[in-house]
């Protein structure tokens, strides 16, 4: 045999030892979650707490940083069915809609 081709053929036995070497030392992935409220390990749950209010924006009525919950208000809803509703705007116990007063529906609704 020439030396390269001696060459080429160690090279190729080296690649397949290789090859079949790192198949064998292969192990799967297994997820291991971090949150305890997912199944992850508990001692981790004043970590993401303190994670958690670090990252907190919204701030208090005073002025104070963190904690404050922001209001929303959202604007009166009126659906025109076409003359197929009861009557005015509201639902269940509401003014308007299915029912008598106070009930599943409120006034001025009507009664099936």
């Amino acid at each position: 045999m020439r030396p390269r081709m001696k060459f080429l053929a160690a090279a190729v036995l080296f690649g397949a030892a290789a090859i079949s070497a790192t198949g064998a030392a292969a192990t799967d992935l297994i997820y291991t979650p971090v949150n305890p409220g997912f199944g992850g390990n508990p001692n981790n749950i004043d970590y993401l707490l303190g994670l958690a209010q670090s990252q907190n924006q919204f701030t208090g009525n005073g002025g104070s940083s963190g904690g404050g919950v922001p209001q929303i208000t959202f604007p009166p809803i009126t659906i025109d069915l076409g003359g197929l509703g009861g009557g005015g705007t509201g639902g269940t116990g509401g003014t308007g809609g299915t029912g008598g007063t106070g009930g599943t529906g409120g006034t001025g609704g009507t009664n099936p």
